[in-house]
């Protein structure tokens, strides 16, 4: 089963073989890509560049709404709104997929999809040595972005590369307070 954007899906979802199982490609048949998100050559101080990397515009439309937009109305009104966790539910592998479609418009160094972001961020972990909790957690680190399946332009839980999505990734902080 596919759950599209908009979709009140309230059942168990199951994927598409109907077993969730390993194929091709890996564990539930998630197949890690070998090749880097960025320029090949590009050097670690060249990261987390937010004054003039290629999506200099979109990064900042993103905090900028953020910072505009992120009040205690508007998180009184997501507690209401996602609190019920009537949603939908859905296996990790049916959230993955979800995951497949959505890039994050407050990364100024990677355009593809989260997924790719979120195996690779595992990955990298791994290849560091850290143990096992670790690597789940930078696997599992994005999930909370799937509330794009549920979200609106206009509650910056917008899914597409361009969009509206100041509600669901980049930094956090604390609502209601002067920002220093």
């Amino acid at each position: 089963a596919t759950l599209q954007r908009g979709t009140e899906f309230t059942g168990t979802m199951r994927s598409s073989s109907g077993s969730g199982g390993s194929s091709a490609g890996g564990p539930g048949g998630m197949a890690a890509t070998a090749q880097p998100s960025f320029a090949p050559g590009k050097g670690v101080e060249e990261f987390r560049n937010y004054e003039d990397s290629a999506r200099q515009a979109v990064v900042q439309r993103h905090y900028r709404l953020m910072r505009e937009k992120q009040t205690v109305d508007f998180v009184r009104r997501m507690h209401k709104k996602y609190h019920a966790f009537d949603r939908c539910q859905m296996t990790v592998r049916e959230a993955f997929d979800a995951l497949k479609t959505y890039v994050d418009s407050s990364d100024p160094d990677s355009d593809l999809p989260n997924l790719e972001h979120m195996l690779q961020t595992a990955e990298r972990i791994r290849k560091a040595g850290h143990p096992d909790w670790f690597q789940l957690t930078g696997l599992l680190h994005d999930m909370g972005k799937i509330m794009f399946l549920w979200g609106a332009a206009e509650d910056g839980q917008e899914g597409t590369a361009e969009g509206d999505q100041w509600a669901l990734g980049g930094d956090t902080w604390v609502v209601g307070c002067k920002i220093p």
